[in-house]
């Protein structure tokens, strides 16, 4: 599944953006989501060891999750 989205593009982003990583993702390592969000000029937040963040893990509303959305959207800093 990882192949499929290779190349990953490592050019900077037109608009504001956050990387939100685990430490403990199957598909991608902390260390590479770090250098992804410098390349894209992305703000990072490590969140720990919580797997792979989508729908199927089990984090429900992720009141965390849905605090850097708000941040985001209104401009913060998260």
């Amino acid at each position: 599944m990882v192949g499929s989205f290779l190349p990953v593009p490592r050019a900077r982003l037109p608009f504001r953006s956050v990387m939100v990583a685990s430490t403990n993702d199957p598909y991608g390592s902390i260390g590479v989501a770090r250098e992804l969000a410098q390349a894209w000029g992305s703000e990072f937040v490590d969140v720990g060891g919580l797997g792979h963040i989508n729908a199927d893990s089990n984090l429900r509303d992720w009141p965390q999750g849905q605090s850097l959305l708000r941040k985001l959207m209104l401009g913060r800093p998260v």
